[in-house]
């Protein structure tokens, strides 16, 4: 049965990440009166984009066609190793913890970088250098954000985590986890191109960060590197919402299939809640200049390190 459920937590993530991002789509367009996409409307793109063939450049390599594949395997690994839809450890959660994790993220980031610029394009190279400068200010944030939370668990391991808030009473007020709550959506917003660091609807090129990246794709291979940066997103908001704010709804202790089946409901119902969050940060804000997001960037370093501070001030 673990096995089962293993698999899952993983089918969970692949199937459900489009319509994550299709939900919010659809929220932002009827926030600003418009009548938007249909919520459906990225299996529709999947589909469309899997029926046809792939224009590649005649100066990419073998790089450039290995590296959807590389970024999508990334993605489902880190499926395997979090909190998703159980709260006991799965047969495949020995592989990582967090900061594991998050070193196969940056794997996939690393990956699409080099696709970007193995094709010589001068679009492709300038979202790759933007995404990497971005990237290199968010890692070091994100690891001192798992530090605030493995506070309470003496660990890094995103099971004994999301245990270690659930049973402490105290947890979800203490400021070192207020804080890396903070700062951990922060990040969210960063490394998924949301408002105000990206603009997710914008279309053009000389601004596109997350996008740059997978500009010269088409095709299945573009259909891949876009599942991949739905799972991503998807996998960030479910690590956000299962181990930093409501760490509670996951399946129970024996692995069921039912628990696990009952607990899907309850995470889309979480992510519902944390896309609600992002829908209004999205239609009331504008989008930043690019130089300033070393700003905002700086400050979810500064609020995760407050929070490790805190940390040795307050405690359980």
């Amino acid at each position: 049965m673990p096995v089962v459920v293993q698999l899952l937590q993983s089918v969970v993530v692949v199937v459900f990440a489009p319509l994550y991002v299709g939900v919010l789509a659809r929220a932002e367009a009827v926030v600003a009166s418009k009548r938007g996409p249909s919520i459906v409307q990225p299996y529709r793109d999947l589909a469309k984009l899997l029926r046809k063939g792939s224009t590649i450049s005649d100066q990419a390599s073998w790089v450039f066609r290995g590296a959807p594949f590389v970024i999508f395997a990334c993605y489902l690994t880190v499926s395997a190793i979090v909190p998703i839809i159980t709260s006991v450890p799965l047969p495949l959660a020995f592989l990582a913890d967090l900061i594991g994790g998050a070193f196969v993220l940056t794997l996939a980031a690393f990956a699409s970088a080099l696709a970007a610029m193995d094709t010589a394009s001068p679009q492709g190279d300038l979202g790759a250098s933007r995404a990497t400068w971005v990237g290199s200010l968010v890692e070091p944030a994100l690891i001192l954000v798992f530090f605030t939370v493995g506070v309470l668990s003496a660990s890094d391991n995103p099971y004994l985590m999301n245990h270690a808030v659930r049973s402490s009473p105290y947890a979800l007020v203490l400021p070192a986890h207020l804080l890396g709550t903070l700062a951990f959506f922060m990040i969210v917003l960063i490394e998924n191109g949301r408002i105000p660091v990206e603009n997710p609807s914008g279309s053009i090129e000389i601004s596109m960060i997350e996008e740059g990246r997978s500009i010269e794709y088409s095709g299945r291979l573009y259909a891949l590197m876009r599942w991949g940066s739905w799972m991503k997103f998807f996998l960030m908001s479910s690590i956000f919402v299962n181990v930093f704010v409501v760490p509670w709804g996951l399946g129970g202790s024996e692995h069921s299939l039912g628990g696990a089946l009952l607990a899907i409901p309850v995470l889309l119902g979480k992510l519902a809640l944390c896309g609600l969050v992002i829908v209004v940060i999205d239609t009331s804000f504008a989008k930043l200049r690019f130089f300033r997001i070393a700003e905002f960037t700086g400050a979810a370093f500064l609020v995760a390190l407050i929070g490790v501070v805190s940390s040795y001030v307050v405690s359980v």
